[in-house]
């Protein structure tokens, strides 16, 4: 039950953007090159007898693969689940595991930080979080350093002392895989060696940022990081899920990739099992009896049936003919709100909101590369703005939108208070606020934009006036409108310039939002394993290298700089999460956000669940996408 987030490329009703920088790839993209695989036998009967009880699913895509280092479609993962039984971070409860006896922490001591020797041509991890080699001006955090203040530079020294981290981990006795055999130490490193020869020098950062991944007395597996490397996200995730090492020991690279054993039936420890796929039509799962929640009456279900409708009306129309008593992962139900809001007030089925998929905004081009696009530096003016927006009107024609935030935070996200909203819709109050800043009514015409009158730094007469960009997509997203209408009802005109999304996202100079070009935009963030915190760190502004050290691969695009914003940002990413400096760190990066501002959170997008009344087992949640499969009943 790993809560995982992939970075991911999605359009919906708004662009969901991929971190494209090293940096914020905590779980790399990377795309892998699967080979072409012999389907062969494509259909094997359920085992007899038939099962009792069985659920249908309706999956927005059917997988390419199973293999847990192939496909990490949200599809792919779902019924991943099914078959694994992942840890899972419950902000409630702490963090449990199915597999892993203890999650890591400093204070269980299955942490520890220790003093370790490195010499020139030593691989370690620099004083902002890059993976590096030890050289003359290298730049570094010596051990003890706990902030960017005490960073020195390597002078040719014989050898330096950096801190390490090592995280250990035990997984449950008793635990075996469908076949019988036992879970071993064995097999998670197995997975770590699989990890490494499918993804070469890349992979997720606990692979590339690892030093090694052993096993040692009573079982134990130790993962050691490289040194410096400190901004950890989560301790847990750095386990590598268990692969089936005497099955699968001597499959080659390409045969893990596509052999039907990985690929199509890899072997489960979860509640259930693959008994079928069909493709193009469905996957079957049946309950696995060697799972360890069997004397629990676990699973709900005997079967699972996982069908791939090719649209959003069919996945509907399965839905009310009884075919499918689920619908999950499908892109287009935004299209039916009003029918399923009323069929759901009318107990005729039931809507859920599940893990986080992106983050809505709307990005303030507050350092553009336009001369004459100035007017959005002034914080005081981004301000007043956002009282000009009725986000709340835009979160309510939005089926996947969970409540309004003013910072990267979603709700409910653990380690993190939720804060009463800084900005609320009060165009009246903004108005005013306008007038106090300069911004008048020239012609006492409401309809037409105000103009600046003693506006610092801005000449007399000036109209106030934007281009909003959006993603080209039809219909035109309910956002755009309200945003548009919003300001304009505070006196700033606004025109919607729409683009395809190849060309709005394309990396600068040419892109109009990553060439910082642009008044306006309108996009999202999609949600991933990495500190938001860092899309607005100066060094991600996008420009001509060196002056701008990520170059047109920088992602603030708004161009927001706040050397407080950065010492404290960079603080979090690289530091311990459960120390002091970092929880300290991590509230000075929200206040100095909702004062800066210089992007305009919406909502936190969330996957929607369709599903039939009495179905129980679904819950509002943030969590990964059926996480606790095994109790849905």
């Amino acid at each position: 039950m790993v809560l995982k987030r992939k970075l991911i490329l999605s359009l919906s009703l708004a662009l969901v953007l991929v971190l494209s920088i090293t940096a914020c790839q905590a779980e790399s993209s990377r795309l892998i090159e699967i080979p072409e695989k012999d389907q062969g036998p494509q259909a094997t009967p359920l085992p007899s007898p038939e099962p009792k009880k069985v659920l249908s699913i309706c999956l927005g895509e059917e997988p390419s693969s199973l293999f847990l280092y192939g496909d990490q479609s949200t599809s792919a993962r779902i019924i991943r689940q099914a078959i694994y039984d992942w840890t899972v971070a419950d902000p409630t409860q702490g963090v449990v595991s199915a597999l892993i006896e203890d999650i890591p922490s400093l204070e269980n001591g299955l942490v520890v930080v220790s003093q370790v020797e490195v010499f020139p041509g030593e691989r370690i991890v620099d004083h902002v979080g890059n993976l590096t080699i030890l050289a003359s001006g290298t730049q570094y955090r010596p051990s003890g350093c706990n902030g960017p203040s005490c960073v020195e530079t390597f002078l040719d020294q014989d050898s330096i002392t950096m801190d390490q981290i090592w995280v250990e981990f035990k997984i449950r006795a008793g635990i075996t895989w469908a076949d019988g055999t036992l879970i071993g130490a064995s097999d998670s490193v197995y997975s770590y060696q699989v990890a490494a020869l499918i993804y070469g020098s890349g992979g997720p950062k606990k692979l590339r940022f690892s030093a090694s991944y052993q096993v040692g007395e009573d079982e134990i597996i130790s993962w050691t990081g490289l040194p410096g490397y400190l901004g950890i996200y989560s301790y847990s995730d750095l386990f590598f899920d268990p692969l089936p090492e005497h099955l699968w020991m001597n499959l080659t690279r390409d045969e893990l990739l596509t052999s039907s054993q990985s690929a199509e039936r890899p072997l489960a420890w979860g509640s259930y099992q693959v008994a079928d796929w069909v493709h193009g039509d469905h996957i079957s799962l049946v309950s696995n009896l060697q799972n360890y929640l069997v004397p629990d009456g676990l699973p709900g279900f005997d079967a699972l049936v996982f069908r791939f409708p090719g649209s959003a009306e069919e996945a509907l129309a399965a839905f009310q003919s009884g075919e499918c008593q689920l619908v999950v992962n499908q892109s287009g139900l935004s299209e039916f709100q009003a029918e399923l809001v009323q069929t759901a007030a009318d107990d005729g089925l039931r809507i859920y909101q599940s893990e986080n998929k992106a983050w809505e905004q709307l990005s303030f081009g507050i350092n553009s590369r336009n001369d004459n696009r100035i007017l959005l530096a002034d914080s005081a003016l981004r301000q007043t703005l956002a009282g000009c927006i009725d986000r709340d009107k835009i979160s309510s024609l939005r089926l996947d939108a969970d409540q309004i935030v003013d910072d990267f935070f979603s709700p409910g996200q653990s380690g993190v208070d939720d804060l009463d909203l800084t900005y609320i819709y009060q165009p009246v109050e903004s108005g005013l606020s306008l007038k106090e800043l300069g911004w008048i009514d020239g012609d006492g015409d409401p309809e037409t934009p105000r103009i600046a009158n003693g506006v610092a730094g801005v000449i007399d007469g000036t109209v106030l006036e934007f281009t909003l960009l959006a993603a080209e997509v039809d219909p035109l997203p309910a956002a755009v409108s309200v945003i548009r209408d919003g300001l304009g009802s505070c006196g700033i005109g606004v025109e919607v310039e729409l683009l395809p999304a190849a060309e709005l996202l394309a990396p600068g100079p040419e892109g109009p939002i990553f060439g910082r070009k642009f008044d306006l935009a309108y996009f999202a963030w999609a949600a991933g394993n990495y500190h938001p915190c860092q899309l607005f760190i100066s060094d991600e502004i996008p420009g001509l290298y060196p002056s701008y050290p990520k170059g047109w691969g920088g992602v603030n695009a708004a161009g927001y700089s706040n050397p407080e914003y950065d010492y404290a940002c960079m603080d979090v990413l690289t530091t311990m999460l459960d120390s002091d400096s970092f929880q300290s760190s991590l509230e000075e990066v929200r206040d100095i956000f909702r004062e800066d501002l210089p992007a305009l959170p919406l909502f936190f997008r969330r996957e929607i669940i369709i599903a039939k009344p009495g179905l129980s087992g679904l819950e509002n949640d943030p969590f990964s996408l059926f996480w606790n499969i095994e109790a849905f009943k």
